[in-house]
């Protein structure tokens, strides 16, 4: 009976004593991953060329897994309407593939440039290259089942980078204010009266153009206000900047709109006059989207169009069409991700060795 106890004693305090140990490497490879990578490399630093590598592998095998869950989540949602997808009339037009292809890519770049301003405001501004791939990593997050994911890369991301968290967290709030309320101005401005009726409409659309005037000053008072009832460290931002990004974000929304109008003239036979019907069911299904609890609003956004066309073009175009639209999306956003993740990198390269050439004539 005693060595009983003394055995369960003893297997008690291993047990104890790995899972504290565990705890610890976890601990240290969380603090190291939020760090800048300037810390890591100079200063003190604990990390050896081997965890170097290791933290480089696993940051690689961490995104690809995130690639191929977007690609399954889309698969399955596509699996469900096949029927859609095999009736659908495409008219492959090149010219108008084309411009969409150039007005995607545009609203992709303008996106993280928007973002970028925001930290402006705030003096704490990243290069254009770091900061579009940052913004790009974070966002593959987003069609994962949980949205805070999206978010907690972003946080993450910015932090080695040497942004802090506070400003990190108050630019995600300012960009996602902003854009939704650029897409139900579009959405009150286009959007057909059978989806939204013309008194909602017009209420609609001048709250959210007083909004996006005003934004400078909102923002201004949101954040005197979390400064004082919630004590965090925000510093007044600048007017100039957010209504620059909010100028930004806003091109973006409206350079997407006329990407979706191409892709509807280049897959659809479409007349001048469906043009407005497209640009409202599109940024009807996007707020809808926005609020929606599914990952990037897919299923909500996509249901919001399918029902507002279906009206014009019928049910199986409808759906065939705001499927097409989103598969269009995403493989830009993931070609974008890789275009923007070697121009970051190799700009993050460069101002590094221009750091580290300066150091010598610093020492002398």
């Amino acid at each position: 009976m005693v060595e009983k106890k003394w055995l369960i004693r003893v297997v008690s305090r291993s047990w104890k004593s790995w899972r504290a140990q565990h705890n610890a490497n976890i601990l240290s490879l969380i603090h190291i991953a939020s760090l800048p990578d300037a810390s890591r490399c100079r200063g003190g630093t604990t990390l050896t060329l081997v965890d170097q590598t290791w933290l480089q592998r696993s940051r690689a095998v961490i995104r690809w897994v995130v690639v191929a869950a977007t690609v399954a989540v889309l698969f399955r949602v596509a699996s469900g309407h096949t029927s859609e997808l095999r009736a659908i009339d495409l008219d492959f037009d090149i010219f108008w593939m084309a411009n969409a292809a150039a007005a995607t890519t545009a609203a992709n770049l303008l996106l993280p440039l928007g973002w970028r301003q925001i930290l402006v405001s705030f003096d704490q501004a990243l290069p254009p290259g770091p900061a579009v791939r940052l913004w790009c990593l974070a966002q593959t997050a987003r069609y994962l089942p949980t949205g805070l994911l999206a978010i907690a890369s972003r946080l993450q991301l910015a932090a080695k980078a040497g942004v802090s968290r506070t400003i990190t967290a108050s630019s995600l709030a300012i960009e996602t204010a902003a854009l939704f309320g650029w897409a139900l101005l579009v959405c009150a401005i286009f959007a057909p009266s059978i989806a939204l009726p013309i008194g909602i409409r017009w209420l609609l659309g001048i709250t959210c153009a007083l909004g996006l005037i005003n934004s400078p000053w909102l923002t201004s008072f949101a954040c005197l206000r979390l400064s004082r009832f919630k004590k965090l460290n925000l510093p007044k931002p600048h007017a100039r900047s957010i209504a620059q990004s909010v100028a930004l974000l806003g091109a973006s929304v409206a350079t997407r709109a006329i990407g979706t109008t191409c892709l509807a003239v280049g897959f659809l036979s479409i007349s001048s006059d469906d043009v407005t019907l497209i640009i409202g069911a599109t940024y009807a299904g996007v707020a809808a989207g926005m609020v929606g609890i599914t990952p990037a609003g897919l299923g909500v956004r996509e249901g919001v169009m399918t029902a507002i066309l279906a009206h014009r073009f019928g049910l199986t175009d409808a759906a065939a069409f705001a499927l097409v639209s989103r598969a269009w999306e995403f493989t830009f956003e993931m070609v974008f991700l890789v275009v923007a993740s070697w121009w970051g990198r190799g700009s993050q390269s460069n101002s590094e060795s221009d750091k580290d050439s300066s150091l010598p004539d610093a020492k002398l």
